[in-house]
């Protein structure tokens, strides 16, 4: 029975493990709907324009509306993730 147990916790902590969110994965969720290339710049156009400039890059997502609206871990996530070289 004990094993059992630790089985099924082993599986549960894998489970969850395997459907964490990237940043990247996070940005194609909330972001994609703008970010397009067509209305927005693209993830990759956004990637390029502010790698090592994370300081502007704040800036520029405070005016983004639905942005401001993700949790302060996600958001802070796709700051990192796009600002990174």
């Amino acid at each position: 029975m004990r094993n059992l147990a630790l089985a099924l916790g082993l599986l549960v902590t894998v489970s969850f493990g395997a459907f964490a969110m990237t940043p990247q994965k996070i940005f194609e969720m909330h972001c994609m709907q703008c970010h397009n290339g067509k209305r927005a710049p693209s993830a990759k156009e956004l990637h390029t324009k502010f790698a090592g400039k994370k300081k502007e890059l704040v800036e520029a997502i405070s005016h983004c509306r639905p942005a401001m609206a993700l949790p302060a871990s996600e958001r802070e996530a796709i700051i990192n993730w796009l600002s990174s070289k």
